[in-house]
């Protein structure tokens, strides 16, 4: 259903093509009894209607509080089914997803919930923000200086290692705790991160870390976490109340976030265990200095030290699948740009964020299959086997069937990307 018939049913929601916005407590209850019945349809169409604005950046706050709202009271779910159905009809919403779940993430927490069960209300939409926002919220209020509180969220909602998928997204999440709660301080951040037990969750929370630091830094940005901090704290707490909120004490920032005169800042400026985190998260500054331009970008990339070189390629096409709305002739084309030998990372990075978008292997496969054949290729169905083996870690059936519907093209690289034996 496109716009035009969002706007048409939004007739029977309250008759928004003649009328200005509504007055917040009209809205308020009548998002109260959408949520109630499910439909998320009709949320979106009023969603649409409330934050007709005449600027982006307008619309956009309008839209975060709208969710703030709509994720109140255990509404995680019926907010996501909304924002999705928004997405799926306006690519701008779309392109600003990340921010939205995050913003319903925030909101699904509030001192005195379950963490755990919060966190799990949660879905993988729009590179799973939901999850990292509860993991912000939750740090935001309850501190990050106890390092035994830290380090033992994720074993308690996600302690299997079945789930190898949603731990990431909580350790992920502990890196963008964090650099919030310090007041965007990366090098005390990362300090955090050193925290935890084994590499794997110490690289995913870095990786936190840096994502917060280059959204929080961006030009003009107002940063939809904090908006959805400050307003979840001054929302009525029920039986909260004795918490009081949980929205950051924002003083000066004392850490320079970026760096105008350097594209590669702050990973040529960090400890060198922490640039493989810093350079797969490199990718926006660097194509924000470069106003988009690609080949601009991967000359960028061309001066980082070979050891680091295929993440920044690899972080290059993160973007480029945000930048073409996973249009796949889109994204191909970006990262058909650069040097040859490193152009295969870009379509990883394209190819791993499709599946990180959806946790559905099978986008990453029709993105593979429109690749023209030869190295570019062969690396991008590598890559589609390792997130089978994140998504999938255990279950060597599961690896092989998802493996083989990447068909006579992409089944053997796909099985060596998820650790399988070559076929006989």
């Amino acid at each position: 259903m496109k716009i035009g018939a969002l706007i048409s049913l939004c007739v029977l929601v309250v008759a928004c093509a003649a009328q200005a916005p509504l007055a917040p407590e009209v809205l308020q209850a009548r998002m109260d009894s959408l949520a109630t019945t499910g439909d998320t349809l009709a949320l979106a169409t009023l969603a649409d209607h409330q934050c007709r604005r005449d600027s982006t950046e307008a619309r956009q706050t309008c839209l975060e509080d709208y969710f703030v709202s709509l994720a109140a009271n255990g509404r995680t779910r019926i907010a996501l089914g909304a924002l999705e159905r928004l997405g799926a009809e306006d690519e701008s919403v779309a392109r600003d997803g990340h921010g939205y779940t995050h913003v319903i993430g925030i909101r699904s927490w509030r001192p005195g919930d379950d963490v755990g069960t919060a966190f799990r209300s949660c879905t993988g939409l729009y590179q799973s923000g939901c999850y990292h926002g509860v993991t912000q919220s939750y740090m935001t209020a309850e501190g990050t200086l106890d390092s035994v509180r830290a380090v033992t969220l994720c074993d308690a909602v996600a302690p299997d290692v079945a789930e190898l998928w949603l731990r990431f997204q909580c350790v992920h999440g502990l890196g963008h705790g964090f650099e919030m709660a310090l007041n965007w301080n990366l090098p005390a951040a990362l300090g955090r991160c050193d925290w935890l037990a084994n590499s794997w969750d110490r690289e995913s929370c870095y990786g936190g870390a840096f994502m917060e630091n280059a959204i929080a830094s961006r030009a003009g940005s107002h940063h939809v976490s904090v908006r959805a901090l400050e307003q979840t704290s001054a929302a009525p707490a029920a039986d909260h109340s004795a918490h009081g909120g949980h929205a950051p004490q924002l003083g000066a920032i004392t850490y320079k976030m970026r760096d105008s005169t350097d594209a590669l800042y702050p990973c040529s400026a960090t400890d060198a265990k922490y640039r493989t985190a810093c350079y797969q998260l490199q990718g926006g500054i660097i194509l924000s200095s470069t106003n988009g331009k690609f080949a601009a970008a991967t000359a960028e990339c061309d001066r980082v030290e070979p050891t680091w070189r295929p993440l920044c390629y690899q972080s290059l096409g993160t973007n480029a699948s945000g930048m073409a709305v996973q249009k796949n002739k889109k994204a191909i084309g970006y990262c058909s740009n650069g040097d040859p030998a490193y152009q295969p990372y870009c379509f990883v990075g394209v190819v791993k964020n499709y599946i990180d978008v959806t946790a559905n292997p099978e986008d990453g496969m029709q993105f593979c299959r429109d690749v023209p054949p030869g190295k570019n290729r062969e690396e991008c169905f590598v890559a589609v086997g390792e997130q089978i083996s994140v998504l999938h870690p255990i279950d060597v059936a599961k690896r092989e069937a998802l493996c083989a519907g990447a068909g006579l093209m992409g089944e053997a690289p796909c099985r060596r990307g998820s650790a399988l034996a070559p076929k006989m």
